[in-house]
């Protein structure tokens, strides 16, 4: 093993090797049985055939005459019987060309027969068969041999065809099967460097939220460190828009104007402005916009009673990287009398 991708495919192997296997077995099971079935089956045929030729012999109870004198059918004629004349007539053309065919005479010792019909060329002497026919004072001893091509061919044949059949279906079950276990395998390694891949994102996710808290709670530190710092410092915050109304304003309003932040927010700033010191507030917004710093200027504001309120006011235009021109951001020191 080199690696783990052996390992993994490994058992992969074993399912087209059981199909291979298990399909070799089935395939020699079932050519053995049906070669041993046509075996059988050819058997039965010759059996047949056997019989059919008997039967017809044993239709007779006595030879018919042959000839309109009566004469005895001892008699020979060119040196032939009449059995054997009517033998060849009785089995002329129905021996059929997978056999050998021998009637013999039990009445007298000779080895010659009465009839032999030859069509077989290689008999199976093994397999012949014998039946014993009387006929009137006749008595006779009918054999047959198959060939034995007869018996052996079709069992072959089958046990061929089966094999062949057995192999090919084989063989496509195997390679289907080697086919279905790679896309497995190929689904596997996607699963793992999925699993990985999510994994890796779990903990790159846990990662950044352990970094957003400990981000969250640095702002809200910092945060909270500017309102004590705005708060020391007595000064009041104040944030304006593109417009000069009113956004954010700090708490300490309360103290310097007597007006809380939710009744200033959306108003014009201008309007807590005393008018005498209008046009150098608007001067001084504008400078701040223009030069991009800070500007400084002592002026009176109007608390909720009308009354002037000497402040200091420091004021930074706001500049967005994405919009530029954002708004104010000011600074109100209370307790600076305005020149």
């Amino acid at each position: 093993m080199t690696g783990t991708g052996h390992v993994i495919a490994l058992p992969h192997l074993w399912a087209p090797l059981l199909v291979l296997f298990a399909g070799l077995v089935v395939t020699g099971l079932t050519a053995q049985a049906l070669e041993e079935q046509s075996r059988s089956l050819a058997e039965q045929v010759y059996h047949k055939q056997h019989n059919t030729l008997v039967a017809r012999l044993r239709g007779y109870e006595k030879l018919p005459p042959l000839y309109p004198d009566g004469v005895s059918s001892t008699r020979t004629i060119n040196h032939t019987t009449p059995a054997e004349l009517w033998l060849t007539t009785v089995f002329k053309d129905s021996v059929p060309g997978t056999l050998n065919l021998r009637v013999d005479t039990l009445d007298r010792h000779t080895k010659t027969p009465l009839f032999q019909a030859t069509r077989a060329e290689n008999p199976d002497r093994s397999r012949s068969l014998r039946s014993e026919i009387a006929i009137g004072e006749h008595r006779w001893l009918v054999t047959t041999l198959p060939d034995s091509q007869f018996l052996a061919q079709p069992a072959h044949r089958s046990f061929r065809f089966i094999w062949l059949a057995g192999l090919v279906i084989t063989v496509l079950a195997t390679v289907v099967v080697v086919f279905l276990c790679l896309r497995i395998r190929r689904w596997q390694s996607h699963y793992r460097n999925a699993d990985k891949a999510s994994r890796g994102y779990e903990l790159q996710l846990n990662n950044m939220q352990v970094e957003k808290s400990i981000l969250r709670q640095a702002l809200n530190d910092s945060e909270q460190r500017s309102r004590d710092l705005v708060a020391l410092s007595g000064a009041t915050i104040c944030e304006l828009d593109e417009q000069a109304l009113t956004g954010y304003i700090s708490p300490q309003v309360v103290d310097l104007l007597k007006k809380a932040p939710a009744d200033l927010a959306g108003t014009p700033f201008e309007q807590l402005v005393d008018p005498a010191y209008l046009e150098n507030f608007l001067r001084a917004l504008k400078a701040s916009r223009q030069e991009r710093q800070i500007q400084r200027i002592d002026l009176k504001l109007l608390d909720a009673d009308a009354r002037q309120v000497p402040v200091t006011l420091r004021v930074l235009a706001l500049q967005d990287t994405l919009h530029g021109f954002s708004g104010y951001r000011l600074s109100l020191q209370p307790g600076i009398q305005a020149s």
